[in-house]
């Protein structure tokens, strides 16, 4: 069975559709199912965005109402949770579970389904330590604090899942397990993600419940959402024990690694949603302490005698099947060519699904019961009043997340809201320590490393790994700002993917950059300098991009931490970054780099490689900057995004009498050079450009070294990487082996960041990038 996971949803469901059938085409395989893990923001109509808890700037009907409307219906079997930004009103409809819309299928606040044999639970929502203990009685339509509270998780609803006791294959959460880091790469999530670093240091980063259930459950997977990042560890229950592969996934943004795909196996298909039998007999034997109040629920009237309900739910399963109750539209669907007001909506339906659900368990209907007046006591406003807690701030910084990835642009504004953000986080009381909930504490395995899914990985693979400094590296840092300027990558990151939204050319052009600026003088932000007689003046570089995003960049950070980021540093992040927003690894550099003062544009031509050049004169240059001939081959890779003007290659073809081009390099294929002279005729204009990589132009994949074998690189000094027994055979492994390649990307892009860095008191701290102090 191949199943697909995503990260935070955010209501854009036409897109994952279309990158999942993009991914079954592209590799002729079949995707089975969906699993998303929170953030799904299923919004109905107008009424439902009320209960969508975003500030209402962001509210947006997104996707998602097509979906429940029948206009569009979703091309795979979908399962979602709950996250923090849900229309709750709707959740709270299906509490116990049941299909938001055809074929997509909510688990409810917590539960646990099949799909064929496979066992998949969840729990819905965030941890939060003020309404851990309490009911739920939060009703729609909801207030100012119950549109928070609502998604918080609730004790009731984790006691049940601490009873099931059958193996569970998956089970996915929004908030990640607390302590999770401990057995991934901590490190490395610190530097993507800096204003973290005090949660992990507290252990107040992720969820209390959820640790207790990865103890208690110990899934072979577990998949989490949330902090919008990708992250994966590797947790050994006890010496000798199971396994559990985490996973946490990003947003659907462009370039974002928001998907995973996992095989696992299984009895043969077709597959379909059913119910479990164990998680209706837990919810049966637990409904009667069902909390609807502010009070804590008590648990001492519980029948746990689940065995005794399984027998009889057993023949009422026989009698009708397991197959979840139809889906039915409980209320008037958005239209977009007309405006409805929310007033055309009355009152909050019963779902006849939930109803269904309970009608077979034999149990009552609770969910529109109000707290008695007795319990007014605890409502959300007695506690504020009386000091418990403020609705306004988070265990963790979760809104903040949140609303620093809705930040589009890049400028002033932002960095004032960065000065505001770290200003609030130091006036942050301080939280109460929080040991790991092991009872035997957890061990690692692989010494912290990621875990290395057996599955097909697609669209971002995180490789992380050690290498001995070289002597040009060994001034770097890999927490070179963490004191002077801690949010420094975030910024950089932040501009790249902002840019590259807007802009799919734009990773290109900052990898070309990179390259550019650290075989001329070294990684030292010269090619940035203008004026006459500089770097950009030469041929060669009149044709680069991407500066407007460095310079971007710069602005920020110079009103944020003034005179302490390099230009450098910020080329070589941004290219790092701009490989991982395009869909390649996300790899750590170090930094420290000083910006040159020396730019000349007679240093060009012998320190760039020419599209003409052969294998020899490559490995020549290549030599010069510590690179071997691994790195070359590796290196070219970046040709798998970007584009080149027409007289890069040119010299492959020749023009005729009539005007017409042909071609004179027998190693291009013939189909495609055909295509090339149509894009780039006789005496095309010099701004016209030719994407690089024919296939994918817009993804770093390893699709490059398969154009190579099917001998369509765009440049001569593409073709002979093929032609050299050198260097052939590592062009056929990467064609073959995608993770492989990122791997010793990883490692040859380390090595170009650090050609001839300078650092200490070489060089200076530029103002602007584009001049020198002086």
């Amino acid at each position: 069975m191949r199943i697909a996971v995503e990260g935070c949803m955010h209501g854009d469901l036409d897109t994952v559709y279309k990158t999942l059938q993009y991914a079954e085409t592209k590799n002729n395989f079949k995707i089975d199912l969906l699993l998303c893990c929170g953030d799904f923001q299923a919004v109905r109509n107008e009424k439902d965005l009320e209960s969508l808890n975003v500030p209402r700037k962001y509210r947006s009907m997104n996707s998602f109402w097509k979906y429940y409307s029948g206009e569009e219906v979703a091309p795979f079997p979908t399962i979602f949770i709950g996250g923090n930004h849900e229309a709750s009103n709707y959740m709270w409809e299906l509490y116990h579970g049941g299909w938001a819309a055809p074929n997509i299928y909510f688990l409810g606040f917590a539960g646990v389904v099949k799909f064929g044999n496979i066992r998949i639970g969840g729990l819905s929502g965030i941890y939060n330590q003020r309404h851990y203990h309490l009911g739920h009685y939060e009703r729609p339509p909801y207030n100012e604090h119950t549109i928070r509270s609502v998604y918080h998780v609730r004790e009731y609803d984790v006691h049940q899942l601490l009873q099931v006791e059958e193996p569970i294959d998956i089970f996915l959460s929004h908030d990640w397990p607390v302590c999770i880091t401990d057995y991934g790469n901590s490190e490395e999530l610190i530097r993507r993600k800096p204003y973290f670093r005090k949660e992990i240091e507290e252990r107040t980063l992720g969820s209390v419940a959820a640790a207790q259930l990865l103890e208690k459950l110990k899934p072979p997977y577990w998949f989490s959402a949330h902090l919008h990042c990708k992250f994966s560890a590797l947790v050994q229950h006890g010496e000798g024990g199971p396994v559990t592969k985490f996973l946490a996934l990003d947003k659907c943004l462009p370039g974002r690694p928001f998907l995973q795909i996992l095989e696992i196996e299984s009895e043969p298909g077709p597959h379909e949603i059913q119910y479990d039998e164990e998680w209706l007999a837990i919810t049966r034997s637990f409904n009667s302490v069902f909390p609807l109040t502010g009070k804590k629920t008590n648990f001492g009237s519980v029948d746990l005698r689940v065995e005794d309900s399984r027998q009889w739910l057993k023949s009422r399963l026989q009698e009708r099947g397991a197959k979840p109750f139809e889906f039915v539209r409980t209320v008037p669907c958005y239209n977009p060519s007309q405006s409805v007001s929310n007033h055309s909506f009355s009152g909050y339906p019963r779902n006849p699904q939930t109803v269904s659900y309970l009608q077979l368990l034999e149990l009552p209907y609770l969910l529109d019961s109000m707290p008695e007046p007795k319990d007014v006591s605890y409502s959300p406003a007695s506690f504020i009043q009386r000091g418990s807690f403020s609705d306004d701030s988070e265990t963790i910084p979760i809104d903040d997340v949140d609303e620093l990835e809705e930040l589009a642009e890049v400028d002033d504004e932002e960095a004032k809201y960065y000065k505001n953000f770290l200003t609030t986080k130091k006036k942050l009381s301080s939280t109460t320590h929080i040991d790991c909930l092991n009872n035997r504490r957890l061990e690692t395995l692989m010494e912290k490393r990621p875990v290395a899914f057996s599955a097909t990985v697609l669209f971002t693979t995180v490789v992380v790994f050690s290498i001995a400094a070289s002597p040009s590296s060994a001034n770097l840092s890999f927490n070179f700002y963490a004191a002077s300027c801690p949010p420094a990558e975030f910024m950089v990151r932040n501009t790249v993917r902002s840019a590259s939204s807007v802009d799919p050319t734009v990773p290109g052009k900052l990898l070309r950059l990179l390259f550019h600026d650290c075989f001329v003088e070294g990684c030292d932000a010269s090619v940035l300098l203008q004026g006459n007689g500089t770097e950009r003046d030469d041929p060669a570089n009149t044709s680069l991009g991407g500066f407007s995003v460095i310079d971007s960049a710069k602005r920020v950070l110079e009103i944020f931490c003034p005179g302490t980021v390099s230009c450098a540093d910020i080329v070589a992040l941004a290219a790092r970054d701009a490989v991982e927003m395009a869909g390649g690894p996300a790899i750590q550099i170090p930094t420290g780099r000083r910006d040159g003062i020396v730019s000349a544009a007679s240093n060009v031509r012998p320190n760039i490689a020419d599209t003409i050049f052969s294998v020899d004169d490559m490995k020549k240059l290549f030599s010069s900057k510590g690179l071997s001939l691994d790195d070359l081959v590796t290196l070219s890779g970046a040709h798998t995004i970007g584009a080149a003007h027409c007289s890069a290659f040119n010299d492959r073809f020749q023009e005729i009498s009539n005007g017409n081009l042909k071609l004179i390099d027998a190693s291009l294929n013939s189909t495609y050079a055909g295509e090339l002279m149509k894009q780039c005729p006789a005496r095309a204009s010099p701004s016209v450009t030719v994407n690089n990589d024919p296939e994918t132009s817009f993804m770093f994949d390893n699709q490059y070294y398969r154009n190579l074998l099917a001998h369509k690189g765009l440049f001569q000094s593409d073709s002979v990487l093929l032609d050299d027994n050198r260097t052939r055979k590592q062009v056929v492994d990467f064609a073959n082996n995608q993770v492989g390649f990122f791997e010793s990307w990883g490692q040859s892009f380390l090595k170009l960041t650090s050609i001839d860095v300078k650092t200490g008191d070489e060089g200076e701290i530029r103002r602007s990038c584009s001049t020198t102090n002086e």
